[in-house]
């Protein structure tokens, strides 16, 4: 009897522990739907409002085709009719066919005309987001990055601590205090042979001037046609997707 007791009782406890376990588990999956569903209802709303955007632009492009097309039928039909009105005037007819025909050449090369400049737009936008996206993730944290290990900016940070510590040195140095509070200035003190806060503040100030050779370099290539892609070889950060070597922190 007791022995039953204590299985039971074991029993008893191991299920209270795996209904923990299951409802933990449960609790953990219910948060990780709710954030799949979350996130699935972002991505249909995003989706949406681009198919919004592209129903609208469709739209437009549809409605400046069926114009044309309008045209070219309302044209076809005059000429249709001059056809038929033009037994006695023969010669005139041919005449005015080929006005008709020429104005509707003209009209169905300005619909191709229109509809090729739709579909390089719409890669000129791609092409631009897409540059400007690399600019801003990749082009600008590598300047940084070769701004901050820059030899311009390592002599200027050099000279600024020596202007500061020559600085901080003239007004602390006990000797060189005791000689300007006493009116007695050492000539052979060289702290006091230069007007080191002047200095220093120049120093300052060169900084709003300082010219970094990779900004010049990315200057001169933003003037060229194909500025990105000198950009992205110049910084090395080849296209990932062509499979190329370089990355965005690779010298």
């Amino acid at each position: 009897m007791g022995e039953d007791t204590l299985e039971f009782e074991n029993v008893k406890r191991a299920f209270a522990e795996e209904r923990e376990k299951f409802n933990a588990e449960k609790k953990g999956l219910s948060w990780r739907v709710a954030d799949a569903e979350q996130k699935l209802a972002q991505e249909k709303q995003f989706n949406t409002n681009k198919q919004k955007e592209w129903e609208i632009a469709c739209e437009r492009t549809n409605k400046e085709l069926q114009a044309q097309r309008e045209a070219i039928v309302r044209l076809s039909g005059e000429k249709t009719k001059i056809s038929d009105e033009a037994e006695h005037e023969h010669a005139a007819h041919q005449k005015r066919e080929q006005e008709y025909v020429e104005r509707i050449t003209k009209l169905e090369k300005f619909a191709e005309e229109k509809i090729a400049e739709s579909k390089a737009s719409e890669i000129l936008v791609e092409e631009v987001t897409a540059n400007c996206k690399w600019l801003l993730a990749h082009a600008m944290p590598l300047i940084a990055e070769r701004i901050a290990g820059s030899e311009e900016l390592a002599k200027y940070m050099y000279d600024l601590g020596e202007a500061a510590y020559a600085h901080g040195h003239k007004e602390d140095y006990a000797e060189g205090r005791a000689a300007t509070e006493a009116k007695e200035p050492l000539k052979n003190f060289e702290l006091y042979k230069t007007d080191c806060t002047a200095r220093y503040a120049e120093k300052r100030q060169e900084f709003e001037s300082l010219e970094f050779g990779v900004v010049k370099a990315a200057g001169k290539l933003s003037r060229k046609p194909n500025d990105i892609a000198l950009l992205k070889i110049a910084l090395g950060d080849v296209d990932r997707e062509t499979g190329g070597a370089g990355t965005s922190h690779q010298e």
